[in-house]
């Protein structure tokens, strides 16, 4: 037999015998470690699932005031309302809007700008006074569209009032009236007047709308900024005016 053979078969007679340094103590201390840190992981187990469960069921508990109360207090904080547009800014944006109404429909104007002043003063203002200062509570502003066609220099008049409306009164000694109900709930009147002549002498349309609110728009046979310039028609017909009165883009309110 070899040396090799007589080594392997002293290693397979001895393999299951403990080591000459085995201590029971210390085998019987690592086997209590072992079974506390198993006791440890299944609490923090069942710990974890209780939060779980607790996470889940929490909404469910809540009354509907304390839902409510929560939500109010999660959702964001809703815009602010916006402040009330100056009279003045007011006045000066509409001016500018239906100026570049008025241009693209009437490409044989020239020279087109706007002029509003505060208060209801639909005829040529007296050159001795003071226009009014503007006031926040001012809600009625008039002025002028001027612009210059192929006759010369004349202006559409603009007044825009809280006042009583009348159609009866509108239409009264018109050669053309007519009542047209608008998506919003606004009322367009369109109305052309002869005045005696062949042809039209003013062409005037006024929309009201619901909260009271009165807008109008006129053209002569005259410039109304000054009653100056006589011609023979108006230079804007009643379809022109409409289209400006009802102008998607124009925020009258």
């Amino acid at each position: 037999m070899s040396e090799q053979e007589i080594r392997e078969g002293m290693l397979l007679a001895v393999w299951d015998e403990p080591p000459l340094d085995f201590d029971p103590d210390t085998l019987i201390r690592r086997v209590e470690q072992k079974k506390s840190r198993r006791r440890a992981l299944v609490a923090v187990g069942v710990a974890t699932a209780m939060i779980a469960v607790v996470s889940f069921s929490l909404p469910g508990l809540l009354t509907r005031g304390d839902q409510d109360v929560q939500l109010a207090t999660d959702a964001p904080a809703s815009a602010s309302t916006a402040p009330s547009e100056h009279p003045a800014r007011k006045a000066s944006r509409i001016g500018d809007q239906l100026v570049g109404s008025l241009g693209s429909r009437m490409r044989n104007f020239k020279d087109l700008y706007a002029s509003f002043t505060p208060g209801r003063n639909p005829y040529p203002p007296n050159p001795t006074q003071a226009p009014p200062e503007w006031s926040e509570k001012v809600s009625d502003y008039s002025g002028f569209v001027y612009f210059y066609d192929d006759l010369g220099p004349t202006a559409l008049r603009v007044m825009v009032s809280t006042s009583s409306f009348s159609t009866t009164s509108f239409c009264s000694g018109a050669s053309y009236c007519k009542e047209t109900p608008q998506p919003d709930g606004s009322v367009v009147t369109e109305a052309e007047y002869l005045q005696g002549s062949p042809d039209v002498q003013a062409a005037e349309v006024a929309r009201k709308f619901e909260s009271g609110l009165v807008v109008r728009i006129g053209s002569y046979a005259y410039n109304p900024s000054n009653n100056l310039g006589p011609r023979q028609t108006v230079p804007v017909r009643v379809g022109v005016l409409t289209d400006l009165v009802t102008e998607p883009g124009i925020r009258w309110e």
